[in-house]
């Protein structure tokens, strides 16, 4: 009889020791995957497109943060999406300079309960074209100007005619 009470003893034990693997449904709202994006200066709004497969509108929460301290991110932004749409959330944010970083982004309800799985998004910035492309920009305008000078001399034309 000891020997049956311990058998018993041994699989009660291994039945409550054994945890059960359930299979979780996947997250019906979630971060969709994208390609890299490209910034060209210090400060910008980085669009995080969030899908929401439930028959009502959700208001979820967009987390996002950088590994890299030379990236500051906002911690959240809040967002609203339609019933079985998709919607870009824009995060803000500044970075210090340029090169490529990493941007972990995820979703949590009001709650700070976590939705679905944490995406990465690979960033590359380059700061300094937009002040080269002001430049250029200023260089062709002032370029037009001067040659649409020249031809109005040329021309004959001059301010006292008009």
């Amino acid at each position: 009889m000891s020997k049956f009470l311990k058998a018993l003893a041994v699989l009660v034990l291994i039945a409550v020791a054994t945890p059960v693997q359930a299979a979780l449904p996947p997250a019906q709202v979630f971060v969709v995957t994208g390609s890299n994006i490209n910034i060209v200066s210090r400060e910008s709004k980085v669009p995080v497109s969030i899908q929401n497969n439930y028959d009502r509108q959700v208001k979820i929460r967009v987390h996002a943060s950088a590994p890299d301290p030379a990236v500051t991110v906002q911690n959240y932004v809040s967002l609203t999406i339609p019933a079985n749409s998709r919607k870009d959330a824009l995060i803000p944010i500044s970075i210090l300079s340029g090169g490529e970083y990493k941007l972990n982004v995820w979703v949590t309800t009001f709650n700070d309960i976590r939705v679905g799985e944490t995406v990465e998004m690979k960033l590359t910035v380059n700061p300094d074209i937009e002040v080269f492309i002001i430049i250029v920009f200023g260089a062709l305008i002032a370029v037009l100007l001067v040659l649409g000078v020249i031809r109005m001399k040329r021309r004959g034309i001059t301010g006292e005619q008009a």
